[in-house]
Order: structure tokens, then C-alpha cells, then sequence
């Protein structure tokens, strides 16, 4: 339908004509906003009045020709049926006014002129011989002065006449009554018509014939929303839906589709509103939520009313709505249209503005950074403030354009400095390797003594990318630089030498404390109370290299309920983290990291998803399930690159090297031995990938060079007081090593020197010791040290060590001959090594299970007297769960599964969970 919601402005119309078509001539003035409708009502209009058999002539005024003198008279002769005599007196009074070019400002005719318009109208009337005449302009407002008092001319004598005159007119940006329109209006003969925008109900009228494509009920009140009902923008919006409609189904269309065909009507409607109005809506589009019509005013350098009326004008154009673009595509549209050159100093007037207004930081930043432009001294802070903010949010490639912005143009160093600091910070949270570009920077930064917050991080940035020469010389400089009554400052290098003593301990012997230099533990007594990293650092070093656990534990426990990932290298959740591994309490640790790592992924964080990932191989690894350590470590090695890092690589390398070797695919493991960098070996993560790498040339039965890796392992830990239990058991590996090279004393000896380490009794550590202690042992010994070694296993939930020992404990009983144990315990190894997934020991069983008698070797009357909770318990017991796992399995507490415990061993008639039966359930029972 080509007009929509106008039937009463085209009978207004009408009556008009039925008037002119009585003899009695008119004027009637169409008002409206640029593309509302007035080209269509007045195209339809003048069907009617050539249906009615009267005389229609059209002009169109344009800005490009309200220089030319009477244009558009000479189009409305142009289109009449003008004589041969007619045209001729035409074409002479055209050139005549062409000679002789009025003063365009002045509202006084000469004496020519008048002349000229005389004759003109003289032919006009001509042509009512032949009938009634009806005279459409459009875009009146864009007239040249002759034409506009030609018409005023004509108006003056159409009482009489069967002239009707219809000009369509809009507002532009000086609206106030000039002459002509004041003239017009002030004659009984005129009329006026407003165009307003259409309702909803209009746009449902206007899409009638496109209802079989468009999605039903709410579309017509979104498209009124989006177009502020402005029918130009409407027909735009069908056109960009017809673009989709046969590629995409009704359904799948949330709501009007909003492409090309709205964007350039956009620009059509902004461009024909004039340049002034253009400018505003250019203005409007860079200061966006921001825009005012008073801040628009200041943009610009305009008056008050001026940016007033260019938002009334926009508003009625149906773009804008309480001053702001309806929609988004709008404002992109007229944004994309202004020239680069232009749109810089737009937007760097608009953050100078904003600024000044006191607008959010982010809005302002967001203006610099289009701008490109950071020259005033105030433009740092706001950037860092803005960075602050973008990070608050998770938006870390914004703070990372904001602070590269903020660094170009710092003038002060020692803001320069800060600023470099934060962006290597959160670089090396995407990217680690590129925040080492910055590490020059940094260090020079450090050796001017420029540096006044954040003073230990460039010797973190520069520990992780293995430059230690670099980072003792710049904690010296520290060291002899700061302010040593500045607490923080002081605060921050006790943290730094935490963090260092944990993972690069050569840094705390070649950087020694200075004389002198204030005592931590006096002055960081609220520091400690209050500083997360400080307290998981303590926790970790206790975990490291003291005899007590328990404070550490708990101390961790509350570093992870107050902390989220931040973007530091020191941050605290990691050594919270390992706190809790290498304390035994994987049950504790696992449920973190899983949680930790949901929030790094889901925060796009690859640094943290990559070390997350090694420390939950790490936990996987010792919950003796090698699979899915090797999935984590492998996640953590395709995080980010081997160079981003680090030194740190020896962790998720060292991991993966020891779960390939439990799975017993040598092929792979082998690959890893030679992959780790030298530096990593002055580091905690070195350790570990020699131990890893030790344990490789065991099971590849290169012995020589397994206990040269395990023995360098040894005595690191020692030198670096971290030879506990908890992180490595060196000596248990080393011991079998030497049983292999038939050194039964020096193995003997290693292994009861691991069960003597503090913290060993109770943990991983010991079960380990336990079933290396039996290997040294006679035979008859044996049974007895692995029981105990398996029972201290299942406990801390090592399966794969417990599977390994429960074989040698089945390998035992069958060369003392005891056939019957040894196949029960080579079926519950057999099972245990099921789930870790690990073919090497089920070959190892094969033999043993390949002689057992089919018939199961249970008491079934002690079966059938255990309760079903006691079934439950026991049958979990079996499979190798710990009684915190059954607790938390079943959902009950620890102390219920040992009372179930306790009952079911009476019942069956056993010592220990060892010798439960795997059969507990008939087949195909399911456990909860």
C-alpha cells in the first residue's frame, strides 16, 4: 500500500480540489519531516486531480538550485501545455532573469523582476482557459527567492481563480516564520496539513502486503520503534527483510531485520535534512548515550536553540528518540559516514567535554581511543582508570588498548612505569610471551628507580621467562632504591622472596636480603591479615619445608573462598592451590580447581586455563588416574605456547611425561625427555620434570640414567629445603632403581629414610615408602608391609599406586603359595588397574588370573548378612574409595562409613578394606 494511515490528510485534499474544481482557488502548506510521506500524498493526489479532468503542474525545489533564479517556475512551465507563442514569452523571461540575478537576501523586488514574475503569472493564468490548474511543489523550503515571490505573487490573486497551490514543506533549522510562509498562512484561502510519524497501527497497514514473510503480532510495534514510524525507514526495513526472508525461516527471525537497506535510508534522511542537521546527528552519533542537546551545543560550537531544533528535526525524522538514536545501526550508520579526519577531532573534543562534564571514565577513554589522541595531562589517569574498570569487567584486550594508549603519550617516567607494569601484568594474562616484549622496559625502569607501585612485578615478569641474571639485578636494585619506612613497598619484596623461595630458589641465595633492611615479620603483622597473596604464600612454604600442615590447610582453604583469578603472576590461587595438593588434601584441592578452572574459561583467560589445567593433572596424577593427567596436562600445553610459559613449561611437560609412563606408552614418554629448557632447572618445575623424567628411564630400564635424574632431583630438594614428603618421593624411586642393580642395602636404606621424613606417616608419601620397603624385604615380610602400604593408599586415593601394590601384594601370596589370596587380590588389583586405565599392570595379572578357579572365593553367608548399607559401603571400599568419597558419594558422613566399615569386616570375617572382595554385589547391581 503506498500510503499508510494518510486518508485523512488526502481528503483534506480533495475538498480542496472540489473547491478549485467550483472556480474558487487555494493554497494548501504540507508540513511534516523528511520522508514522512508528503512526496507520496502529493504523487497520489495528483492521480485525483487528473481523474477529475483538471491541469496538474509539478516542481521539485532542491538546495542545489535555490541559486538558479525562478527554477522552479521554469519547471512548472516546463511540464505545462503551453502554446508555441506561450513558450517562446517563457523562454524570454527566463533568460532575462538569468542576465539580471536578484539580491538573493532582499525581500524587495526590482521593478524588472516584478515585471518578470508579472508576465509569468499572466501565462499561469493563461493555461485556466482549459480548465481548473492545480500547482504541486515539493520541498518548498528550498525555493529560490523569485520563485517563492512568484508564488506569493500568484497567492495574492487566487480568490477568483480555479488555481489550487500544494507545497510540501519541512522543518529546517532556522524554523521561524519568514515572509512568505507568514504571508501564506495569513491568507482565508490557505490550509495546513501535518504529517506526524505513523502508529503502530499505520506500520501494520504499511506491511500488509508483505504478512505471508514477516513473523506475526509484535513485529509492526517493533519496526514503529525502530523507524520512530517514518515510512522511508519502514519500506527500508522490508526491503532488508526480503534480502533474508528465503534464506532464513519465519521462526528463526527474532524481529525486523536491520541491514543495509536501513542504513543508507538513514544517510538519505540525515543528508536531506541539510548540512547543518547532519553535522548534529554526526555529533549525536560520537557522544552517543552521552549527547545532550547543551553538550551537543559545546561540540559543535553552536548556539543552544540551534542543537534544540537539530534534535526536534532528527526526532521527527523518526532516528532519534529522547535525543538518542533508536537504534543502534542508526547511529553506526551516520558515524561510519563521517570522515576520518573529522571524526578524530570529534571525538577527541567529546572526551575533553565529558571530562570536564565528570563522565565515567570508560565513556571518556572510549573517545581517546577513536581519537587516538592522549596529548593533555589528564588523559593517563583516565585511560588507567578505565583499564581498571575494563579488567573489573573481564574485558582484558580493552585494558590492554587502554593502557598501550595511556603508555605512548606518558611524559612523567614514573607513570610511564606504572602504566607499562599494569599492561606486561594483563598482557601476560592472554599472552604471557608478549608481555616479555615489555621486559626491557621494565628493567630500565627499575635501575632509574622510577618505580613506585607495583615495584616487585618486573622481577616476577622476569623469574617466569627464566631470566634470572636480569631479576637479581633489579630486586638488588630494588633493594637499594626503595623506601625502606614504605610499608607496601616492603610488604611487596617479602612476597616477592615468598613467591621466589617456592619456585626459583637460586634467586634467594644470589639476592641475599640486604643488612639492615626491615624485618618481615614485624612489620607485615597486618599485611598478613589482610594480603591474600601474603597468606598463601606462607601456607605454601609451610607446606614446602615445615613439619605442620594443618594451619596451612586452612589458611588455604580461605585465601580460595575470598580470591577470584586475578592478573598478576603472584597471584594467590595458585600457591593456595598446591597448598592443598601437596598437603594429601586432594579431596579438597580437585573440587577447586575444577571450579577454578569453569571461571578462567568462562573469563577467556588462556594463561590461567593453562596453568589451572597443569595443576589438575598434577592432582589428577596423584589420585593415580594417569588418563585424565594426561588429558589436563595436554589442555595445559595447547593454552599457550611453550614460550609463553616460560620456565613454568617443566610443569605440564613433567606431568605428562609421568602419565604416559604409568599408561606405558614409552614411545611418547620418551619424546618428553629432552624437551624441558636448561633454565627450567633452576626452578620448582625443573624438579618435577626431573623426577618425571627419572621415572621414565626406570620403566624404560635405563637405570644408570633414571637414578642420575632422581639423584639431582634429591639434592635440589635438599638445597632448597624442600626435600618433605608431600611434593616428590624421590627416594622410593630411587630405591627400586637400586633393587634393579642389585644395591638391596642402599635401596633398603632410601626407603626407610623416606618413612622417617617428617610428615611422611599418614600420607601418599608413606603408602609409596611402604611398597618399596616390602620389595627390600623377605619374602614373608612382604604381605604385611603391603597391606599396610595399601590400606594407607586407598585411604589418600592414589589408585594406581594402590593397584600397583595390590599386585605385588597378589605376586607375594602366589610365591608363598597362597593360591587363594593371591588370586582375591590379583582380582581387586585387576579391577583397580580397570579403572586407572593402566594395561602394563593388568599384564603383570594376567598370569596369576589366567589359573584362578571360576567359582568365587567369598563367604556368601557373610554377604548376605551385610545390610544394604553396609553393601553399599563395603562395595565402594573395594573398588578402591576413600571413606571421604563414600561419604561424599552416598551422602553420608565419614564417621557412618567407618561404623559400616567396621560392621562389614566382622561379617566377612576380613583384617582390612584390603581384603574385601571385589564380588560384594551380584552382576549388574549398580552402586550409587
Amino acid at each position: 500500500m503506498e500510503l499508510a494511515e494518510r486518508m485523512g490528510e488526502l481528503t483534506q485534499l480533495r475538498s480542496m480540489l472540489s473547491t478549485c474544481l467550483a472556480g474558487e482557488g487555494g493554497v494548501t502548506l504540507v508540513t511534516g519531516a523528511v520522508a514522512c510521506g508528503k512526496t507520496s500524498l502529493l504523487n497520489t493526489f495528483a492521480r485525483d486531480v487528473k481523474d477529475a479532468g483538471a491541469l496538474f503542474l509539478h516542481a521539485g525545489a532542491s538546495r542545489a538550485e535555490q541559486l538558479l533564479p525562478l527554477g522552479v517556475v521554469g519547471q512548472l512551465l516546463d511540464s505545462a501545455p503551453l502554446s508555441a507563442s506561450q513558450s517562446q514569452r517563457s523562454a524570454r523571461l527566463s533568460a532575462e532573469c538569468v542576465t539580471e540575478r536578484p539580491d538573493q537576501d532582499s525581500e524587495t523586488l526590482e521593478q524588472q523582476h516584478a515585471r518578470v514574475i508579472h508576465e509569468f503569472c499572466t501565462l499561469l493564468l493563461e493555461l485556466t482557459t482549459q480548465g481548473p490548474l492545480v500547482v504541486g511543489i515539493d520541498d518548498v523550503q528550498y525555493a529560490d527567492r523569485l520563485s517563492l515571490q512568484f508564488l506569493s505573487y500568484l497567492t495574492r490573486r487566487l480568490a477568483a481563480e480555479p488555481i489550487l497551490i500544494v507545497l510540501n514543506e519541512w522543518a529546517v533549522l532556522e524554523p521561524a516564520l519568514d515572509s512568505f510562509r507568514a504571508e501564506l498562512i495569513s491568507h482565508s484561502h490557505c490550509r495546513r496539513i501535518r504529517l506526524g510519524p505513523l502508529s503502530p497501527a499505520g506500520v501494520a497497514e504499511l506491511l500488509a502486503d508483505h504478512t505471508d514473510t514477516w513473523p506475526s503480532s509484535p513485529l509492526p510495534t517493533a519496526c514503529a520503534e525502530i523507524s520512530g514510524g517514518n515510512p522511508l525507514l519502514i519500506r527500508a526495513l522490508i526491503e532488508d527483510h526480503a534480502t533474508v526472508a528465503g534464506r532464513v525461516s519465519t521462526e528463526d527471525l527474532a524481529g525486523p531485520v536491520v541491514a543495509d537497506a536501513f542504513r543508507e535510508a538513514v544517510l538519505v534522511c540525515v543528508h536531506r535534512c541539510g548540512p547543518d542537521v547532519l553535522e548534529g546527528a554526526q555529533g549525536l552519533a560520537v557522544l552517543d548515550d552521552a549527547g545532550t542537546p547543551a553538550l551537543l551545543a559545546r561540540l559543535l560550537d553552536i548556539e543552544p536553540h540551534q542543537a534544540d531544533h537539530i534534535v526536534e528535526v532528527l526526532t521527527m525524522a523518526g532516528l532519534l528518540a529522547d535525543g538518542h538514536f533508536r537504534h543502534p545501526a542508526a547511529r553506526t550508520a551516520v558515524l561510519d559516514n563521517i570522515a576520518g579526519k573529522d571524526r578524530t577531532r570529534l571525538h577527541r573534543r567529546a572526551a575533553e567535554l565529558l571530562y570536564q562534564e565528570g563522565a565515567q571514565a570508560t565513556t571518556v577513554a572510549a573517545h581517546l581511543i577513536t581519537s587516538n589522541q592522549t596529548d593533555a595531562p589528564w588523559t593517563v589517569p583516565v585511560l588507567r582508570e578505565a583499564a581498571d574498570q575494563a579488567l573489573v569487567g573481564d574485558q582484558v584486550e580493552q585494558a590492554i588498548k587502554l593502557l598501550k594508549l595511556a603508555r605512548r603519550n606518558c611524559a612523567d617516567k614514573r607513570q610511564q612505569a606504572a602504566v607499562t607494569t599494569l599492561l606486561a601484568e594483563v598482557e601476560w594474562r592472554l599472552n604471557p610471551s608478549a608481555a616479555a616484549r615489555l621486559l626491557p622496559e621494565l628493567i630500565e625502569a627499575v635501575r632509574a628507580g622510577v618505580m613506585e607501585t607495583d615495584v616487585t612485578a618486573p622481577v616476577g615478569l622476569l623469574l617466569w621467562n627464566g631470566e634470572l641474571a636480569h631479576a637479581i639485578d633489579a630486586l638488588n636494585q630494588l633493594y637499594a632504591t626503595v623506601d625502606r619506612s614504605d610499608s607496601q613497598a616492603v610488604t611487596e619484596l617479602h612476597i616477592l622472596r615468598l613467591w621466589a623461595g617456592c619456585s626459583y630458589p637460586v634467586l634467594l641465595r644470589r639476592a641475599p636480603e640486604p643488612s639492615g633492611f626491615p624485618h618481615p615479620d614485624d612489620s607485615l603483622s597486618e599485611a598478613a591479615a589482610t594480603d591474600m597473596r601474603l597468606r598463601a604464600l606462607t601456607a605454601f612454604t609451610t607446606v614446602l619445608r615445615q613439619d605442620t600442615h594443618a594451619k596451612a590447610v586452612t589458611a588455604a582453604e580461605q585465601v580460595l573462598q575470598s580470591c577470584h583469578l586475578g592478573h598478576a603472576v603472584m597471584d594467590p590461587v595458585i600457591p593456595a592451590l598446591l597448598t592443598l595438593t601437596y598437603a594429601d588434601r586432594l579431596d579438597k584441592a580437585a573440587p577447586w580447581c575444577d571450579a577454578l578452572l569453569a571461571e578462567a574459561r568462562a573469563r577467556h583467560v588462556p594463561a590461567w586455563q593453562a596453568i589451572l589445567s597443569a595443576v589438575r593433572a598434577d592432582i589428577a596424577l596423584r589420585q593415580g588416574d594417569p588418563e585424565a593427567a594426561e588429558q589436563h596436562a595436554r589442555s595445559a600445553l595447547g593454552a599457550i605456547s611453550d614460550r609463553s610459559w616460560g620456565v613454568a613449561l617443566g610443569a605440564p611437560l613433567g606431568i605428562l611425561l609421568q602419565a604416559l609412563t604409568s599408561l606405558g606408552r614409552h614411545a611418547e614418554a620418551e619424546e618428553l625427555t629432552r624437551a624441558a629448557p636448561p633454565e627450567v632447572f633452576q626452578t620448582r618445575w625443573g624438579v618435577l620434570y626431573l623426577y618425571a623424567r627419572g621415572r621414565c628411564h626406570l620403566a624404560a630400564n635405563r637405570l644408570q640414567a633414571g637414578l642420575s635424574d632422581l639423584t639431582t632431583c634429591g639434592e635440589l630438594l635438599a638445597a632448597w629445603d624442600m626435600d618433605l614428603p608431600g611434593f616428590l618421593p624421590w627416594r622410593a624411586d630411587a630405591a627400586r632403581i637400586h633393587l634393579r642393580l642389585g644395591n638391596v642395602r642402599q635401596a633398603r636404606r632410601l626407603a626407610e629414610e623416606q618413612l622417617t621424613r617428617p610428615l611422611t606417616r599418614g600420607s601418599r608419601t608413606h603408602g609409596i615408602a611402604l611398597r618399596t620397603l616390602a620389595a627390600c624385604s623377605e619374602l614373608k615380610q612382604r604381605p604385611h608391609l603391603l597391606r599396610k602400604a595399601a590400606e594407607e593408599l586407598q585411604e589418600q586415593g592414589d589408585r594406581l599406586e594402590l593397584a600397583e601394590t595390590l599386585t605385588d601384594l597378589s605376586e607375594a601370596h602366589y610365591a608363598l603359595g597362597e593360591s587363594d589370596r593371591a588370586r582375591m587380590m590379583a582380582r581387586r588389583a585387576w579391577h583397580v588397574a580397570t579403572e586407572c586405565r593402566t594395561d602394563v599392570l593388568r599384564e603383570r595379572l594376567s598370569v596369576c588370573l589366567a589359573e584362578e578357579d571360576a567359582a568365587p572365593l567369598i563367604d556368601t553367608a557373610g554377604v548376605t548378612a551385610l545390610s544394604d548399607a553396609e553393601r553399599r559401603v563395603a562395595t565402594l571400599a573395594a573398588k578402591g574409595h576413600t571413606n571421604r568419597e563414600i561419604a561424599r558419594k552416598l551422602y553420608i558422613t565419614v564417621s557412618t562409613v567407618e561404623q559400616h566399615l567396621t560392621r562389614a569386616y566382622r561379617k566377612l570375617d576380613v583384617r582390612s578394606r584390603v581384603d574385601l572382595p571385589v564380588w560384594l554385589q551380584p552382576s549388574g547391581a549398580a552402586t550409587t
